[in-house]
C-alpha cells in the first residue's frame, strides 16, 4: 500500500510537526510506503507541495491521500491556503484516490464559493473525514456517513515520548513557574504584565516561526527566558513537561498540557473551545483575556484536566479505525 501525506508540515509548527510525528509512526509500523508533501523536496521520500507535475504523479502512484491533522480547510486563515488544499484533493478524487481526513477540524468557512468547494469535498464517496471535534463530526456526518469522531493524530507520538513508568513515577523536574506560548496577533502587551504577579520562573516559548517577534517583546518585557528552538519537537514537549503552568494562544500545547495533566490556561483560541467540549464542560480553562486570572488560577490548579487515559484509548481506537478505512477504501478503488 501506498500513501501520500499532505498536512502544513515543514514550516517550523510545533503542532502540525507533532501531528506528522504521530502519523507517520503509524504508517511505520504498519509497513505502509508513503511520501510526504514538503515545501521543498528533502530526501526520497519526500515530494514539493508546489510541483504539481509530482503532486499528480504521487497521487495517481498512491493507493490513498492522507491529510494528516489539523484545520486544513479553512478560510479564516487564507483563502488561498484552503484553495491549495482543496484544488489537491479534488484532483486526487477526480483521479479515483481516496482522501482521508484524519483528525481534522472542519472550518469555519465564509466564503460562499469555498462552502460549495467544502460541501462537494465531503460528500464524495471516495472522502472519509475523521473529526477531531464535535462540531466538525456534527457537520461531516450531515454530508457523509464515512465520517468518525477521532482522537488528535498527535497523541500518538505524545504516548510513546514519555514511557508509561516515567509517567506513573510523575518525576518532573518543574523547571518553570510558567510556560507562556504567544500568537503573533497581538499588538498590546502591557495585559502581560500582570503574570508577574502569580509567576516567578517564566519562559517564553513560540511554537510557529511567525510568533517568534511577538516573543522576543513579551521576554524582554517580562525579563524572563526565551524558548527559541522552535522547531525541535522533543525539546517543546520536554519544556511543557518541565513547567507548573501553561498558558496559551496556539492549540496544540494545552493539547499537551491536558494528555500529561499540566495546569493551563488557552487564551483567546476557539480551536481549543471545539476541541475541548468533547472532554470537558468547564469554561475556567478558556479565556478571551488575562483579566480574570486570579479567579481562574485556585480551580485550575486545584483540579487540571488529566486526559491521558481518555485520549490514549481514543488514539487507540481511532488509528485502528483508519488502518481498516485504508484496507477498505484502496480494496474499493476503481482501477486506475
Amino acid at each position: 500500500m501506498k500513501v501520500l501525506l499532505l498536512g502544513y508540515y515543514g514550516y517550523g509548527n510545533y503542532g502540525d510537526e507533532l501531528m506528522r510525528l504521530g502519523i507517520t509512526d503509524f504508517l511505520k509500523k504498519f509497513n505502509i510506503q508513503y511520501v510526504t508533501a514538503l515545501p521543498k523536496r528533502i530526501s526520497k521520500d519526500t515530494i514539493s507541495r508546489f510541483n504539481i507535475f509530482e503532486i499528480l504523479e504521487y497521487i495517481y502512484d498512491s493507493d490513498a491521500v492522507i491529510y494528516g491533522g489539523g484545520g486544513l480547510l479553512q478560510d479564516i486563515t487564507s483563502t488561498r491556503s484552503f484553495l491549495y488544499y482543496a484544488s489537491v484533493i479534488n484532483l486526487s478524487l477526480i483521479m479515483r484516490t481516496p482522501v482521508i481526513l484524519f483528525g481534522n477540524s472542519i472550518g469555519p468557512v465564509k466564503k460562499k464559493g469555498n462552502r460549495i468547494l467544502l460541501r462537494n469535498i465531503l460528500k464524495n464517496k471516495n472522502t472519509f473525514l475523521f473529526a477531531r471535534d464535535v462540531v466538525s463530526y456534527k457537520y461531516g456526518l450531515c454530508l457523509n456517513k464515512e465520517t468518525e469522531l477521532s482522537c488528535d493524530p498527535s497523541i500518538r507520538y505524545l504516548r510513546k515520548f514519555l514511557s508509561v513508568e516515567e509517567f506513573k513515577s510523575k518525576n518532573f523536574d518543574k523547571t518553570y513557574d510558567l510556560l507562556l506560548v504567544p500568537k503573533n496577533n497581538k499588538k498590546d502587551i502591557e495585559e502581560y504584565s500582570v503574570l508577574n504577579n502569580y509567576f516567578k520562573n517564566i519562559i517564553i516559548a513560540p511554537a510557529q516561526r511567525t510568533d517568534m517577534e511577538i516573543s522576543k517583546k513579551l521576554a524582554k518585557k517580562l525579563e524572563c527566558e526565551l524558548f527559541e528552538d522552535i522547531e525541535d519537537v522533543d525539546k517543546f514537549t520536554s519544556l511543557i513537561l518541565s513547567s507548573k503552568f501553561v498558558i496559551s494562544e496556539r492549540f496544540h500545547p494545552v493539547v499537551v498540557a491536558s494528555y500529561y495533566g499540566i495546569p493551563f490556561i488557552s487564551l483567546e483560541n476557539s480551536k481549543s473551545q471545539r476541541f475541548f467540549r468533547k472532554y470537558t464542560s468547564r469554561r475556567e480553562f478558556f479565556a478571551r483575556n488575562l483579566i480574570d486570572i486570579e479567579k481562574r488560577l485556585v480551580p485550575i490548579l486545584n483540579e487540571p484536566l488529566k486526559l491521558k487515559e481518555i485520549m490514549d484509548k481514543e488514539c487507540d481506537e481511532s488509528y485502528k479505525k483508519l488502518y481498516k478505512t485504508l484496507l477498505r477504501a484502496t480494496s474499493n478503488i476503481i482501477y486506475k
